[in-house]
């Protein structure tokens, strides 16, 4: 008998589709984000569990809890286990040593911290009756649940369109159970130098920060690389901005500063994250009524603007318009900030009828995207519908120097929108998911070419030589005249780091 450590883990078919998790199969080693979901014992195949929970320090959010119930407060934090960790939340506030009855989730990783790490020993498909509840829809029907033994999982399979009638049940396959040994795995490889995790340029130089460490590479256009190391905490989320005479590093403590050939300084230990250089100043949104704006080597000047969920952020002329959800609304309202630190808040923008995902800003004149809409930001900050469209709803985007960008998935040909972006029928391997990263004009938005990567929502930079420089597994290069589903060039950041320190010298490396 094995006394190794299993975890079993239940997997929706929308994130194996996806690429967040690969396909299973049995003897594979299998990764992915986790997440530990709290369930009454009267669920099937659910666990009880003893972990560590470690509290994420962030309030808690009054959270719906169905159509018809009352909201709740919802706190979060990590559970740390024999093997494993998962992100959790629950209604009832808890720390320390825990005891917890639910399900493993292999889920999508953009708001995970928790992950899992095994060799698959067994994968099952679930099988779930569905019922049409009026007022409802079609929801699962309690008890009847059965599972089958497969020694593969295909990458597409479930969610399969629902009758006309519904009176009928279906029965469906839309997610897989798998168990893993969390021992018979190889060892995990030794962390390159530096993993990127953002990147700027300006000035001629390309500045690559770590996305753990707070550890910041900066490479000028002969290759020369220049370390920077911030006094700061390991950890944390952390962006860079550049200006050409060096470049800022925010995150959750506080706002660094590194001018060209010298060590970074502390300016201020307020929390930035997102932000937009323009010129030579940077704007800083922190999600509260007052935002700041930073000009190079001095400390922040304070933006009186709008409290809620930012967006997106894109430069028009000398002052930035920024996209807010305020507070607890279904709206949007646009924001611009003049490069003297004045605000101007925009009117009431409602939901966009079609489309899904949070609206961004991209183009010149700057635009507004939401899925498919595309509307003029006209400059009382309202908005005006032309009937532009993009023919195809993207997850993501915004302005890149004189283009701007979207990342969605790739198209197959055969839906109404044909292989748009694209510009006709392709052959790509299928095998492993990528997101598809276009580059457009930004006047007219037409798609100028496209590229596989393997990001959702990749943080993007251009540089002084037409270069455009993707986070998606290191840093990646595209350019606007490539043939479409070319593979970016990548720039082994890694390697000039541990050259550099070991005092080897290689000619423009990149």
């Amino acid at each position: 008998m094995s006394d190794h450590r299993t975890l079993v883990v239940h997997i929706s078919s929308s994130v194996i589709g996806d690429g967040e998790i690969a396909a299973p199969r049995v003897g594979a080693v299998l990764t992915g984000p986790l997440r530990f979901v709290e369930l009454p014992d009267t669920e099937p195949d659910i666990v009880t569990i003893k972990a560590i929970l470690e509290p994420s320090g962030n309030q808690p959010i009054l959270q719906q809890t169905g159509q018809n119930s009352s909201r709740r407060w919802e706190w979060t934090g990590l559970l740390r286990g024999e093997g494993w960790t998962a992100s959790w939340r629950g209604f009832i506030p808890r720390t320390g040593r825990v005891e917890l009855t639910g399900r493993f989730l292999g889920v999508f990783g953009y708001d995970t911290e928790g992950r899992f790490r095994g060799r698959v020993t067994r994968a099952q498909l679930v099988s779930e009756r569905y019922h049409f509840v009026p007022g409802e829809g079609w929801e699962i029907a309690p008890g009847q649940c059965s599972t089958r033994d497969v020694v593969e999982v295909e990458r597409f399979f479930g969610h399969e369109p629902m009758p006309d009638d519904n009176s009928l049940t279906v029965d469906q396959e839309n997610n897989v159970m798998v168990t893993l040994d969390l021992d018979d795995v190889p060892p995990l490889p030794t962390r390159p130098s530096i993993v990127p995790g953002d990147v700027a340029a300006a000035g001629g130089v390309t500045w690559v920060l770590d996305a753990e460490l707070p550890l910041v590479v900066g490479i000028d256009t002969k290759g020369v690389v220049a370390e920077h190391v911030l006094p700061a905490k390991v950890g944390g989320t952390r962006s860079i901005w550049a200006t050409d005479t060096g470049c800022w590093v925010g995150g959750v403590d506080g706002m660094f500063w590194i001018p060209r050939g010298q060590e970074a300084v502390r300016i201020d230990s307020l929390p930035a994250h997102v932000g937009a250089v323009n010129d030579d100043r940077l704007l800083v949104c922190t999600g509260d009524p007052t935002w700041r704006m930073y000009t190079p080597g001095s400390g922040s000047t304070d933006v009186t603007a709008i409290d809620g969920y930012v967006n997106s952020i894109a430069a028009e002329r000398d002052a930035w318009i920024v996209c807010v959800q305020p507070r607890g609304e279904s709206v949007a309202r646009l924001v611009r900030v003049t490069s003297a630190g004045q605000s101007t808040i925009g009117p009431i923008i409602p939901q966009l009828p079609r489309g899904h995902g949070n609206p961004f800003l991209a183009g010149d004149p700057v635009r507004l995207i939401r899925g498919v809409d595309v509307a003029v930001v006209e400059p009382d900050l309202g908005i005006r519908d032309d009937g532009e469209q993009l023919r195809r709803s993207q997850f993501h985007g915004g302005q890149l120097g004189g283009f701007a960008w979207t990342i969605g998935h790739p198209p197959d040909g055969t839906s109404s929108t044909g292989w748009w972006p694209l510009p006709g029928p392709v052959h790509y391997e299928r095998t492993e998911q990528f997101w598809l990263f276009t580059v457009y004009d930004a006047t007219t938005l037409t798609p100028l070419t496209s590229a596989p990567v393997f990001a959702t929502r990749p943080n993007v930079a251009a540089d002084d030589t037409g270069r455009i420089l993707v986070i998606a597994r290191g840093v990646r290069v595209v350019r606007h005249d490539d043939p479409v589903l070319t593979q970016p060039s990548r720039v082994d950041v890694a390697r000039m780091l541990t050259d550099s320190r070991e005092g080897v010298d290689r000619t423009n490396p990149t």
